[in-house]
């Protein structure tokens, strides 16, 4: 028995003097400085095409999702028009500067137009994305964003998408600079962009 608690209280020391794990905080994972977005162009919900190169000179927030999304997407658009609230409040001169856009990983069903409602629901000046869904997937890839489609139980959807749901910041030099979990706190995001809008 003696020599069982040894081992135990052994086995155990190390981990005593090595410091608590980090507790997790609300917020945005900081992207290599070194690495510029990848230009794309997709149709806006006008039926125009749009560059990534367009918002140069403004900070881009973007999110992968889609219109028939029953719970994500609409959260995220709503954050973003808190995110747009929070900048009206504290940095109103650098609201203009912001591009808020949507991409949508379903461009069987989102066209320019579904698009244009969806988006203009939440903000008439939010930008909504579409396109071949093998271009978006692509698009996505640089940002570590997935997406599959799904045939679901117990709903009347034809198919629904299941599909990541962070939020990407690109600087107005054209550098990824955060990804932000779902359901990170907007004012967090609105001080990061404030921030990066004053570099």
């Amino acid at each position: 028995m003696l020599i069982v608690l040894i081992g135990l209280a052994l086995s155990i020391a190390p981990n005593l003097l090595l410091p608590p794990p980090a507790t997790p905080t609300p917020g945005g994972i900081v992207v290599d400085q070194s690495r510029p977005a990848r230009d794309f162009t997709l149709t806006d919900q006008d039926g125009k095409p749009a560059n990534l190169s367009d918002w140069r000179g403004k900070a881009v927030l973007i999110f992968f999702g889609y219109t028939h999304c029953p719970d994500v997407c609409p959260l995220a658009l709503a954050d973003f028009k808190q995110v747009k609230r929070e900048l009206e409040k504290t940095a109103p001169a650098m609201v203009d500067r912001v591009a808020f856009v949507m991409i949508s990983v379903d461009g069987e069903r989102d066209t320019p137009e579904v698009m244009k409602r969806y988006v203009g629901t939440f903000d008439p000046t939010f930008i909504g994305l579409t396109g071949d869904p093998n271009k978006v997937a692509q698009i996505g890839l640089d940002y570590g964003a997935k997406s599959e489609k799904q045939k679901p139980t117990g709903t009347q959807a034809s198919y629904l998408i299941a599909h990541t749901s962070f939020t990407y910041l690109i600087g107005p030099d054209g550098y990824w600079r955060m990804a932000y979990p779902f359901a990170t706190p907007t004012d967090q995001i609105a001080r990061d962009v404030e921030r990066i809008l004053q570099d």
